[in-house]
């Protein structure tokens, strides 16, 4: 499905940075340095698009879709969810944005209290934000299962009762439960059998159909991406070297990162996976407590010049809504 974007998005992020510090000693605790886990990143959401942020381990995804619901502080920059700027409220004006704004996490394994039955789990948003009485939070819990794909008969078992699959879809409907406009899906399959992934991405899809939902879709696995995502995002090393729409990107990568990492990306068709040409990085990705300077990728990238090795790239938009930084492409 092709997206047309609205006129008005519904999360803006502009130039968000989140850096952790580095501290040394028992007693006297003093900051000896800082990881720049994410470092001046900006995009748009769209009501009803799915935004896709990819990138290899370490590279700020997680990080970013955590501050942009308010789980960790933000260092500098803004962010505004359904017109509500995050970075200026507190207390209740924080849990009106977060009945709107949920997080599908990881890790199906460690997101339950496992001494919580899936009753508790499934209705806590809806006791936090004051919906319903207990009665019909009861119902509704049983409402949220059947639509996750679930026996509402199941709804007095513990965590360690379902598999991984299972688990996952209650954390689908806990996070529905307080009806959000905005869901954070962090990584949502990666910890899944290859059976149950394709299972959980459709479900993702038929309830974004279903209550016109906004994902922003954290993800290693490039070619459910291109699957499930309007538009595409790719980080490195805490920023952003490219953006685009979905078949753009995928057809048309601009900078030499993408061009790796779809490089990555197996054909089904054995003729033209003998054909193609794989580009492979050389090195390891560098620390985000002391990053290179200029160009980030520089010191892996096929392309690079005297210039990347000084100077930070640009971010331009190279074609109409085909974003990258990159000195020489």
């Amino acid at each position: 499905m092709t997206h047309q974007p609205a006129a008005n998005p519904l999360v803006v992020v502009s130039n968000l940075k989140k850096y952790f510090p580095i501290t040394k000693g028992v007693l006297i605790q003093r900051q000896v340095g800082t990881v720049r886990a994410v470092d001046g990143i900006s995009f748009n959401i769209y009501p009803g698009e799915t935004f896709g942020l990819v990138g290899e381990s370490g590279c700020g995804k997680t990080t970013a879709g955590r501050t942009l619901l308010g789980l960790y502080p933000i260092t500098s920059g803004k962010i505004s969810i359904d017109g509500q700027d995050m970075t200026a409220i507190h207390g209740r004006e924080m849990l009106a944005i977060r009945r709107k704004a949920q997080m599908i996490f990881q890790d199906p394994y460690a997101s339950l209290n496992p001494r919580w039955t899936v009753n508790s789990i499934v209705s806590e948003p809806m006791r936090v934000h004051h919906l319903l009485n207990e009665k019909d939070r009861l119902e509704r819990a049983k409402e949220l299962l059947n639509l996750v794909g679930l026996n509402p008969r199941l709804i007095n078992r513990f965590p360690h009762e379902f598999s991984g699959g299972q688990r996952q879809r209650i954390g689908i409907a806990r996070a529905l439960a307080s009806n959000p406009l905005f869901i954070v899906c962090d990584e949502p399959i990666s910890a899944l059998d290859v059976s149950i992934q394709a299972q959980v991405v459709n479900l993702l899809e038929d309830l974004q159909d279903r209550f016109g939902l906004t994902y922003l879709f954290i993800a290693h696995d490039l070619s459910m991406v291109r699957h499930i995502c309007d538009r595409v995002a790719v980080m490195y090393l805490g920023i952003m070297v490219e953006l685009a729409e979905r078949d753009e990107l995928y057809e048309n990568p601009l900078h030499p990162y993408s061009r790796a990492l779809l490089s990555a990306v197996p054909i089904p068709d054995p003729k033209k996976e003998r054909q193609r040409k794989r580009v492979i990085l050389h090195g390891d990705v560098p620390s985000p407590i002391n990053p290179p300077s200029g160009c980030r990728f520089h010191p892996r990238c096929p392309l690079k010049s005297e210039q990347c090795t000084r100077e930070i790239p640009e971010w331009r938009e190279a074609e109409a809504g085909h974003w990258l930084a990159c000195h020489n492409v």
